[in-house]
């Protein structure tokens, strides 16, 4: 990119249209007077200037050449000493550098500053890039442990030239230190004793502290805190901090001096540190050891030292207590590295000597000088201690490393001399002898020279790029004394640079063509779209060519990239307008330039909708059907010429209207039907919106349209009847005088001239009683007799109205009026019924029903009071009643039972009725109903009729909600207690009101909804005329409509909860449970964890018995036998379902399930279904989304040869799959599509298994099905059956006829299937033999314990699976479903095309009712316990409450019980042998029997 200053001089040559040329180089081209632009349209350009209006000229004004471009210079990069604090903070300005450039800022001269850094490197300081000012871009540290002492930064300077130059310049930093750091004790605490007789002026001990600052910053000088109460007796060396004892000791032994000592540095300001001294006085006679021989002077040692073995100095010492020589030697470890905190150093004791030697490498350019501490203790713990001082000695030991710079540049042309250059190496070692650095060539016959001292590169001739472009040189840099690292050497580092020769702007740029042609460019490209790309080719390197646009472009339509070429689209382009453009570009390379020409020819597109000539508007008559046109429309296509057929098709927009209109492709509107003026469905006016659309060409998408409105004025004739508007009812009261009751008002729907005024009367239709009592004078009108409500409540009075209209018209319409209830008879005792189920128990405080009085008043409730009988202190504690309205209202916690409730109701409205009371009685059945009655309940949808009207007694004296009743229960063969009908629920919607009834009945377990339901399919038309209501749906679905409640997939979902849904009438009121279906868009519902058939929750999935695969302990597997079926819940309606089955068959001809509708109905339009059967032995799929089935065949798989075959079937929107056996090649694949515009499977009938309960021939020609299932049951097994990965409980079907849970038959008729049978007959009587020989071992074993010989008395047979839970007399909870028997006649009244064979699956029975009576006996009596406990079965006696076990001959004495026997009847009797047997010795290794 250019710099600032050179835009601006490239700015300023464009504005000023200078074409910058020179004699010698400049191209000359011709340029045309003007620019054509052809117009097609020279209207569209009106309002509107041309950019250019002529052409550009290349001016002959000679341009400002640059002949040189110098590389700017940093000429005091040798001089810069910045120096910078530690601990700094960021943005700490540092100092600014500098670099010349002689050329002009906008030529060449403006220079931009950056870091020459490694990649990955930290930049710790940041330069300005215009300015040079250098500032902290992180804080330094010039102490421990960092020794951040000095840094080196390479800044480079690059110019904005052509090409661009550049220089270096590597500067070091100096991180100068701050007092930042307090002294540093070498010890974290000082302990010493004193001789109570040591002389005044001895040594007692030795403190030391270190400061890690640098120069007068680290020096410290010692003190004794003046404040100490005992520092009078000694004093301090302050420059080594040895303590002296200053006076003599006057203490006993024992006593502790309290001393403080404090170290402050030389920084200013001062740091300091103080420290605690425990010095201690000891006996007399305690000498403290000395030492006698330490080294005198500071030991020196060189950098790479590295002996590890020999001692460096000696330490010897006496411990000055006769006869033990004994000492401790210790080297003291300080806190910083200079008092050996590393352990550079360690002391190896030997008798009265220790020896120090190197511990760790030396390093001069860390550490130079280290304190070491040597303490000696003696056996009386009197210690001493001597500093030695070791001096680290720089050598050369680093090899000068080259900074990061690696090239450099040099224009070419330019003579000798001229720097090129800076090169720059640091040395590491820590003094000047040793890091001092010079320079040399590696190759003395490279062109160029440098400077031993500073490492300026410069040249030694002139060069010419075209000879030769760069040079890779190599430097050297060597230290300047020997090495010690490569011994008689100096050490050198060395480092290629390349050094290029830049290039000089000396030649013009060329376009490679003189003409560029850009064909096609589509109207409608989008801005920014490539058009065209135009080239120019400079041999200069380092010339940077830019292009631009200097003419031709028209409305800015244009733009050029500056550095590419590109041209692109900068405005919108329209055809109409524009047809092509010639445009002048030119490439200018800073100082040359070259022009062509580019043509751009715009492409004509269907961009353009019709034009409308016009809006229209005509007048015609209503109800009138005209010939011909009643109005004609014309429109043109923009894109085509006016002279060209124009290709316009013509429609109606509002669907509606194409009932009454229709237009051709000449424009012609007719009318097909009269239109209407009047409401409520005609208009005054008819907007007609008429669409015209273009061909462009082609047809479909590419096609445009265009609206326009063709206003259609309706005349008026009087061709409707007038109305009442009134709003009804009108109420007129009882015992009123013969007075005005209303003023009539009517409305037509024709216009003013053939409307108003009306006039009113009686119409003949209107029965003598009404023209006895009513009459109309003009528009009023009144009565003629006073009125009694109790005799007749309302009055439905046919009123004729007539218009003014010609010719005239009269309507009838009929006026309900009330006649108002005055209180005017007294009340008479009364009586009412309120049934509520109570929701498991839980429903809160519910209003359940009124106090009802007989009372021919029925607007008189203000006038009553309601009181408790016989006294509100004996009211019933579960009720309470509000005394103005009548409400009872049962409390929570209510029980079960029936409740009488007596009442005292007053009444008062004098003169009319006196006061007065009487009594009223309410009997309350609440009766308690569990939520596994709700969650297996079967439901009703009623069509017109309200709840009221289903709960109020009829003329029989029951109610359609006990006819409902009683008729389940014959349906079931149950006792009316055993069903609930427990919620009535009135659902209005906008078409239609339904009552919604849900009910339940038991045997023993709840029966399942499916079979509730299907057994009430079958009985529907008697229902309904018993009840004289009308069945919409059996089984609530509110998904059985497709897309009325989800667009995609919907689910059924029962909504339960404990607050009562209440019905009120007079004499009967019901209290119900909340318990209604709503739909839930979703299929993909997580659910919660359930374990059947007694499998057990762990974790998250189910531990189950033995024989359950399934995921939840499901059994998996079901047969049949040709003459059975078994029922299932029906999965949810999926927008995407997949269905998967194993099939074991052993019959070619069959139905192996059918999913869909048990009845026709013709309230509903929906006939899904789905089945499958197998034909010839192949499968065949039938799919029914509601308008029309679907068949698959696979005919390579063949399925019925007695062996499992997967069947998979894929359900979707557009597409129904099926696979056999996992086949997915194309000819074992199944593929088709739905049928008729519906998409998802809705299906209100159970789901069938090996057959169907019905006739399907029947049923598909009552539904119009082309192609029915097949009515032949299924001989084998099914199993593994899921929907959307939900696995069906097979073993547990909800209705069925000769099925076979689990398989066992089938797998037995499986293997008869192709063996001959004598062969057979065979295997028989050998099995029976075999059974005969093991009764016989069995019976010769018993006899042999002689167990069976013993008296039994006292016996006492249950029937109890041992495996279940309990086995006691007050288990309630036990199922009775093993003693049900199969009940093989039909269910009374059952329509015979509902179950269409014989042997049908009913109800069994009712002995379970009988068994829970006993039951319920039995657990109420109060000498049995209430509960089970196995622990009565482990022992025998008076004591156990069951008498006794009849197999362990309980009434015998312990001498005589031999139960040895029960060791051989398997696990199952092991306890029992346990306890009762013989010991483990008597019984027979691994031997059972059949016990």
């Amino acid at each position: 990119m250019f710099g600032r200053g050179e835009r601006c001089f490239l700015g300023a040559l464009l504005i000023g249209s200078l074409a910058v040329a020179s004699a010698q180089y400049t191209k000359v081209r011709d340029h045309p007077s003007h620019h054509i632009t052809r117009l097609r349209h020279s209207r569209h350009l009106d309002g509107y200037l041309p950019l250019h209006t002529s052409s550009f000229v290349p001016a002959s004004s000679p341009k400002l050449a640059v002949k040189d471009n110098h590389k700017p210079l940093f000429t005091d990069c040798l001089n810069y000493r910045p120096t910078l604090k530690e601990e700094q903070p960021v943005g700490t300005y540092v100092f600014t550098v500098h670099a010349d450039d002689r050329d002009p800022p906008e030529m060449g001269g403006t220079v931009i500053y950056k870091f020459v850094s490694t990649p990955g490197e930290k930049e710790r300081f940041h330069v300005d890039p215009e300015t040079g000012k250098i500032t902290t871009a992180d804080i330094f540290d010039h102490d421990e442990p960092s020794r951040e002492k000095e840094a080196y930064i390479t800044v480079r300077a690059s110019d904005n030239g052509q090409p661009q130059l550049d220089d270096a310049c590597t500067i070091k930093i100096l991180i100068e230190d701050i007092n930042d750091n307090q002294p540093v004790f070498d010890k974290v605490s000082y302990s010493e004793s004193v001789p109570q007789d040591l002389p005044s002026g001895r040594e007692v001990m030795r403190i030391s502290a270190t400061d890690i600052d640098d120069g007068n910053n680290s020096i410290v000088h010692y003190s004794l805190d003046s404040n100490s109460p005992d520092q009078s007796y000694f004093f301090i060396d302050p420059d080594n901090g040895v303590i002296f004892l200053n006076k003599t000791i006057d203490k006993l032994p024992g006593y502790k001096f309290k001393l403080s000592a404090i170290v402050k540095d030389m920084g200013d300001p001062p740091q300091q540190s103080s420290i605690t001294l425990d010095i201690q006085v000891v006996e007399s006679n305690k000498k403290s050891p000395s030492f006698i021989e330490v080294p005198d002077e500071p030991i020196r040692l060189k950098e790479n030292y590295a002996d590890f073995n020999t001692p460096i100095a000696t330490v010897r010492a006496v411990s000055n207590i006769p006869e033990e020589k004994k000492l401790q030697f210790e080297l003291v470890m300080g806190q910083t590295e200079q008092t050996n905190k590393w352990h550079t150093f360690v002391l190896e004791p030997e008798a009265d000597s220790a020896y120090i030697k190197l511990g760790n490498h030396l390093d001069y350019e860390k550490i130079t000088d280290y304190t070491l501490t040597v303490r000696i203790q003696n056996n009386y713990k009197l210690a001493a201690e001597t500093i030695i001082q070791i001096e680290v000695e720089d050598v050369n030991d680093n090899i000068p490393i080259f900074s990061e710079i690696r090239s450099g540049s040099v224009l070419e042309n330019e003579p000798p001399g001229t720097q090129v250059m800076q090169v720059r190496a640091f040395d590491a070692d820590g003094t000047s002898a040793n890091n001092q650095v010079t320079y040399e060539l590696g190759d003395p016959s490279d062109p160029f020279a440098i400077d031993s001292v500073t490492g300026n590169i410069t040249t030694l001739k002139i060069f010419d790029r075209e000879e030769r472009s760069f040079y890779n040189i190599k430097i050297i840099a060597t230290d300047n004394s020997e090495s010690a690292l490569i011994p008689g050497k100096h050490n050198a580092g060395q480092q290629m640079f390349l050094v290029e020769i830049a290039d000089k702007n000396d030649n013009p740029p060329h376009f490679t063509q003189d003409t560029y042609v850009a064909e096609s460019i589509a109207e409608n490209a989008n801005i920014n779209e490539l058009v065209t790309q135009v080239t120019a080719v400079d041999i200069d390197t380092a010339s940077v060519v830019t292009y631009s646009i200097v003419a031709g472009n028209t409305y800015n339509a244009f733009v050029i990239r500056n550095f590419t070429g590109e041209i692109r689209v900068n405005n919108e382009l329209d055809y109409e307008n524009i047809t092509s453009y010639s445009l002048d570009v030119r490439a200018f390379d800073g100082q040359y330039e070259d022009y062509a020409k580019v043509l751009i020819k715009i492409e004509n597109l269907n961009d353009n909708p019709p034009v409308f000539l016009a809006n229209y508007t005509k007048t015609i008559e209503e109800e009138k059907l005209y010939e011909g046109c009643i109005v004609k429309v014309e429109a043109y296509d923009p894109d085509l010429d006016r002279n060209e057929p124009q290709d316009i098709v013509y429609s109606l927009v509002k669907h509606e209207q194409k009932e009454f209109l229709q237009i051709d492709n000449d424009g012609c509107l007719r009318l097909t039907k009269p239109l209407d003026r009047d409401q409520p469905s005609g208009f005054t006016r008819w907007q007609i919106l008429i669409m015209a659309a273009d061909h462009g060409g082609k047809l479909g998408s590419d096609s445009l349209r265009s609206t326009t409105e063709v206003i259609l004025e309706l005349t008026d004739i009087n061709d409707n009847a007038p109305f009442l508007t009134n709003t009804q009812p009108v109420i007129w009261y009882e015992n009123e005088p013969p007075g005005q009751v209303v003023v009539l008002t009517a409305k037509d729907y024709d216009s003013a001239e053939n409307g108003p005024p009306f006039t009113f009367a009686l119409n003949e239709s209107a029965s003598f009683d009404i023209r006895s009592k009513f009459h109309i004078q003009g528009n009023i009108l009144s009565t003629l007799v006073s009125f009694d409500r109790e005799q007749r409540k309302e009055y439905k009075i046919p009123v004729a109205i007539t218009d003014s209209g010609t010719p005239r018209l009269t309507g009838v319409s009929i006026l309900h009026v009330v006649i108002g209830d005055r209180n005017d008879n007294p009340m008479a005792p009364g009586h009412s019924n309120i049934f509520v189920y109570n929701y498991k128990g839980e429903a809160p405080d519910t209003e359940i029903g009124r106090v009802f009085v007989d009372d021919p008043d029925d607007w008189d409730l203000p006038d009553k009071r309601f009181m408790w009988l016989p006294s509100y202190e004996q009211r019933s504690p579960y009720f309470d009643v509000h005394s103005n309205t009548g409400m009872i209202t049962m409390k929570e916690g209510t029980p079960n039972g029936t409740y009488l409730l007596r009442f005292n109701v007053t009444e008062e409205n004098e003169p009319i009725v006196p006061f007065h009371w009487v009594e009223a009685t309410v009997n309350v059945t609440i009766k308690e109903i569990p939520e596994e009655a709700v969650d297996k309940s079967g439901s009703i949808r009623f069509i017109n009729i309200t709840a009221e009207e289903f709960i109020v007694p009829e003329a029989d004296g029951t109610s359609k909600k006990e006819k409902l009743h009683r008729m389940l229960a014959d349906l079931y063969n149950t006792s009316m207690d055993n069903v609930d009908v427990f919620t009535v629920f009135s659902k209005l919607t906008v078409k239609d009101a339904f009552l919604d009834v849900r009910f339940s009945a038991h045997g023993s377990p709840y029966y399942p909804a499916e079979k509730l339901d299907s057994m009430v399919i079958g009985i529907q038309e008697k229902l309904e005329e018993q009840l004289q209501a009308k069945i919409y749906m059996v089984k609530i679905d509110e998904c059985l409509i497709e897309k009325e409640q989800c667009e995609d997939s919907c689910r059924n979902v029962l909504m339960k909860n404990n607050v009562p849904l209440s019905v009120y009438t007079n004499t009967t009121s019901f209290v119900g449970v909340s318990a209604r279906v709503e739909s839930e868009c979703t299929c993909d519902v997580e659910e919660p964890l359930i374990c059947l058939n007694g499998g057990t929750p762990f974790a998250d999935k189910c531990e189950c018995p033995e024989g359950l695969s399934g995921p939840h302990c499901e059994q998996t597997s079901i047969g049949f036998h040709g003459d059975g079926w078994a029922m299932y819940a029906a999965p949810p309606a999926c927008h995407e379902g997949h269905v998967t089955l194993t099939v074991t068959s052993h019959s070619s001809n069959s139905l192996v399930f059918y999913l869909g509708p048990l009845r026709f109905n013709p309230l509903l339009d929906v006939q899904d279904f789905m089945s499958l059967e197998l034909v010839d032995g192949y499968p065949v799929l039938l799919v029914n989304y509601g308008s029309g089935t679907t068949k698959l065949n696979n005919s390579v798989v063949h399925v019925a040869d007695g062996k499992p075959h997967l069947i998979e079937i894929v359900l979707m929107r557009s597409s129904i799959e099926m696979f056999v056996d996992r086949c997915k090649l194309s000819t074992c694949m199944s593929l088709a599509a739905p049928m008729g515009p519906r998409e998802i499977l809705n299906v209100n009938g159970p789901l069938q298994l090996g057959g169907a309960s019905i006739d399907l021939q029947n049923l598909g020609r009552t539904f119009g099905w082309g192609i029915v299932p097949t009515n032949q049951h299924f001989v084998g097994c099914i199993s593994n059956f899921t929907y959307n990965d939900f696995m069906y409980n097979l073993g547990e079907p909800s209705v069925h006829r000769n099925a076979d849970p689990s398989c066992q038959r089938s797998m037995f008729t499986a293997v008869t299937f192709g063996i001959d049978t004598n062969f057979l007959v065979a295997i028989l009587v050998c099995i029976a033999i075999l059974v005969i020989l093991l009764l016989a071992v069995v019976v010769h074993r018993r006899r042999a314990d002689a167990w069976a010989e013993k008296e039994l008395d006292d016996i006492r047979e249950n029937i109890i699976a041992y495996e279940d839970e309990g086995g006691g007399e007050g288990d309630a909870g036990y199922d009775l479903h093993v003693l049900r028997q199969m009940y093989d006649g039909p269910p009374p009244d059952t329509d015979a095309t509902f179950m269409h064979a014989p042997g049908v699956v009913g109800a069994a029975p009712d002995i379970s009712g009988f068994l829970d009576d006993k039951k319920s006996v039995l657990d109420r009596d109060p000498d049995i316990n209430p509960y089970d406990d196995v622990r009565h079965y482990a022992y025998e006696g008076d004591g156990n409450t069951s008498g006794s076990l009849s197999s362990l001959a309980s009434c015998t004495d312990d001498g005589d019980l031999k139960f040895n026997y029960l060791s051989n009847c398997g696990p199952r009797f092991r306890k029992l042998a346990d306890m009762y047997g013989g010991s483990d010795d008597d019984r027979a290794p691994h031997e059972e029997s059949w016990c």
